[in-house]
Order: structure tokens, then sequence, then C-alpha cells
């Protein structure tokens, strides 16, 4: 190449460097977690550094069976297993992006039978003749990465594996989450079983005082029916309580990853629910580096960013150099002779002229990518921050209704009782006990629901911060 044709592919090169066609794109504007005011919101809600859920934070509801099976659902998870597959093949993309940056090299041998023409470059008595050709050469070839294409490529595939690695944090998370909730589920079933079980109790007692006082002739047989009524219908709530049990264990097995029979070794829950909640002291801006969906997003954003960066570098010019050294001979015998050596290299500069609109329509591309990811990564970002004020506001509202649910029982289960000691003297009707004892139910049951609120409540908050995660430093 002559000086001048190299001046002037230079001066070329030069000149589409600086024509990188953006089509006048403005990126989407990134939130920042300091921008979500949540300080009203927050106020009143009990302040801890250390409050961060930790890694196995399940443990702290103290029910060793409860354990046992978040343990045997993360370790045999198909969801969690199909994240891990991703994260591997993430884990690859980088490790391929890498080695774009290194020089490549090749074992060449190969031999070739051919007959030479009479009239061509080469003159009798090789042109006429077949010979056997033979050649041994190790090849190479390196991308020189002048524009950072390929640096950005790589940072891109490594923001993929940060976001694999925090998607499968994040399903760990989903899977925990979804056994401890059955868990609790499971054990108002038996809160239940127990209101129901004390229900029927008092509806035989009422039937046999009933069956008493008719044989008195101080009631009617008619009012036997009723209560005979009644202690049906208890039982028939009976039944459906027992059943709602069997499908909890059935939900817990397959959550487990077994079969329905691990479910029938359950035993009652023994969970313990927290008194209070506190949250950590550095919301919302920690939620950047705690919660795995927000990691993700985030890092999916930033692998887009490398993205469009790697499609611009392919507007310059592209060089690559290339080199050979080895051996080569007509005659396999003369092949590995000093005298047959040979070597050579060959610089090369591509530059991208006629494929303007593909390049064009790939930067696009990139860009619309990156525009996606934003809106993502923003709306996690207020959903994550938006779960953490559901769960004061929610713990507010259960602590007053648990106030007015402590009131409303102590004072239906003393109708009750004065209630039911009229009706034994004669003093009161029948309908009287039944209004009474209702009162009694519907607040022993609001107890019992208003206890697995509490617990679940709890399980949200953890959740909402992200369930011991942290995002890898750097």
């Amino acid at each position: 190449m002559t000086p001048r044709i190299t001046l002037l592919v230079a001066a070329l090169a030069a000149v589409l460097a600086g024509c990188v066609d953006r089509g006048g794109w403005k990126a989407a504007p990134q939130l920042k977690a300091q921008d979500l005011s949540s300080t009203q919101t927050l106020k009143d809600a009990k302040l801890d550094p250390a409050a961060w859920p930790q890694d196995h934070w399940w443990r702290a509801y103290g029910d060793p069976q409860l354990d046992a099976l978040v343990e045997e659902a993360l370790a045999g998870s198909p969801s969690l297993e199909i994240a891990q597959s991703r994260l591997r093949a993430a884990q690859a993309q980088t490790v391929a992006a890498r080695g774009a940056l290194l020089p490549q090299g090749a074992l060449d041998a190969q031999v070739s039978r051919q007959r030479y023409p009479e009239h061509d470059l080469y003159p009798a008595p090789l042109g006429g003749s077949w010979q056997t050709e033979g050649r041994a050469a190790l090849d190479f070839s390196w991308e020189i990465d002048f524009w950072g294409r390929n640096r950005q490529l790589i940072a891109a595939a490594r923001s993929g594996e940060l976001a694999a690695q925090a998607d499968r944090e994040a399903a760990r998370l989903a899977i925990s989450v979804a056994v401890v909730q059955a868990y609790i589920q499971y054990d108002l079933n038996y809160a239940l079983l127990d209101v129901t079980n004390d229900n029927l109790k008092q509806q035989q007692s009422i039937l046999d005082l009933t069956q008493q006082r008719v044989a008195a002739g101080l009631e009617t047989t008619a009012r036997v029916k009723q209560s005979e009524g009644t202690v049906a219908l208890t039982r028939a709530g009976l039944a459906y309580v027992e059943a709602a049990i069997d499908l909890a264990r059935n939900q817990l097995a397959d959550l487990a990853g077994a079969g329905p029979d691990r479910g029938q070794s359950l035993t009652r829950p023994q969970l313990h629910a927290p008194a209070d909640i506190a949250l950590p002291s550095s919301l919302p801006a920690d939620l950047l580096g705690r919660r795995p969906d927000v990691a993700a997003a985030r890092a999916n954003v930033e692998a887009a960013r490398h993205g469009i960066k790697a499609a611009e570098a392919d507007f310059y010019p592209n060089v690559n150099l290339t080199a050979f050294a080895g051996f080569q001979a007509i005659g396999l015998s003369q092949v590995f002779q000093a005298s047959d050596r040979t070597y050579g290299i060959t610089p090369a500069l591509s530059l991208p002229i006629f494929n303007r609109s593909a390049l064009s329509g790939q930067l696009y591309g990139r860009q619309a990518q990156y525009d996606a990811s934003v809106g993502q990564y923003n709306q996690t970002l207020l959903d994550a921050v938006k779960d953490v004020a559901d769960v004061v506001t929610n713990w507010r509202g259960l602590e007053r209704e648990s106030v007015q649910e402590a009131t409303a029982l102590d004072a239906a289960q003393r109708s009750y009782d004065l209630t039911s000691e009229r009706y034994r003297a004669g003093l009161d009707n029948y309908l009287s006990v039944l209004s009474s004892e209702n009162q009694v139910l519907l607040a022993q049951t609001l107890r019992a629901e208003l206890q697995a609120r509490r617990l679940t409540f709890s399980v949200d908050l953890v959740r909402a911060l992200g369930g011991g995660y942290q995002a890898p430093a750097g």
C-alpha cells in the first residue's frame, strides 16, 4: 500500500468515525432512589439500621418443620434450576466475549494432491504433472480493538451475568416466600379448626340443654329441630376446614418438590408471630443493593448501555491483523526442511460504507432496548418502594384492628356466658343464646385471621426488603 493510498484511507477512516448515526435519540431518564420521597409515609415506623433480613430469614419464626420445608423447596425447585441455567448461559457469554480481545491461533496442517496445468505459472516438469503438496503452519488473527467495541461487549456480558445472578436470587426469594405464606395459611386453617370445634361443642351443649327443656315441657320440639340443624351446619363447616388442611398439605408438598405423601407427614405448625416490625434507617436508597429484582433491572440497564456503545463502535473502521508461520512444499518429504519455511503478516482495514443503514438499524435497536430496560428499572424501583410503604400501612391498620378485636372478643364472651346462664335458668330465650354465641365465633375467627395477617405482613416486609440479598460489590 503506497503512502498516498495509506493517507487517503486514514483520512476516510477519520471522516467515517465521526459519522455515527444516532437518529436524534435521547436516552430515557432513569429514576434515582433519593428522588422517591417516603419520609411522611414512614415517619411513624420503628427504625433500626440492622433491620435488614438475614439470608435464612424464615428461621426467625421458630418452626423447625417450616425450616425443613423451605430447604427442601430450595434444593429441588425446577424454577430455581431454570434460573441457575440462565446464569450459566450468561457466564458462558462473558467467557466468549473476553475471548474476542485475545489473538486467535490455530494449527493448520493439510495435504493436497493435484495436477498442475502445463500452461500456467509452473513450467515443465512441474507443469502437466501430479504432485502432492503439504503445509503445516500456525495461523494467527487479532482484531485490534481500537474503538472499544469488544470491551463494551465484555462489559455488557458481565452486566448480563450480574442480572442473571440477581434473577436467581429473586427466584430463590420467591420460592421461600411462597412456602412460608402457604405454611401460614396451613397454620390459619388449624386455628379455624379450633374455633369450629369449640363452636361444635357449644352447639352440642345447647342441643342437649334444649332436649332437656323439651322433656320438662319448657320448650317446643321446634327448638330441638332448630338446634339440630345448627349442629349439622357446624359439622359441615368442620369438614370444610379439615379439607382445607389437607389441601394445604398437598400445596406444601408440591412446593417442596415432593409427592403428596410428604404433606401427610406434616404436623400442626408452631409459628411465632413478631410483636412488631422495624425498618432500616437508610430507605429507600439501600433498596438498590438489597432487592434482587431491582439489582437485576439495574444490571440490565448497564448491559443495554454498553450494547449501545458497542453498536456505535461498529461505525468505526475495523482493524485486523493476520499472520502465519510454518512450512510448505511440493512433496511431503521436503515439508519440514528449513528452506521451505514460510511466514507472513497481513494488516487489514475494513471501512463501513455501504452497510451503514444496517448499522443504524442495529444501533436504533440497542437504543430501544436501553429505553425499555430503563422503563423496567424505573417501574421495579417504584414497586419496591411501594411494597415497603404498603407493609407499614397494613401493619398500622393491623395494630388498630387487634386492639378492637380484643375488646370485641372479651365483650362477646361475657355476653355469651351471661346469656347461657339466663337460658339455663329460664330467664332468656334460645335466640339470644344463638346471637351471643355467633358474636363469639366471629370474634374468635377474626383473631385467628389477624394472627395470620400479622405473620403474612412480616413475610411481605422480608420480601420488600430483599430477603437477605446483597448485590456484589462493584
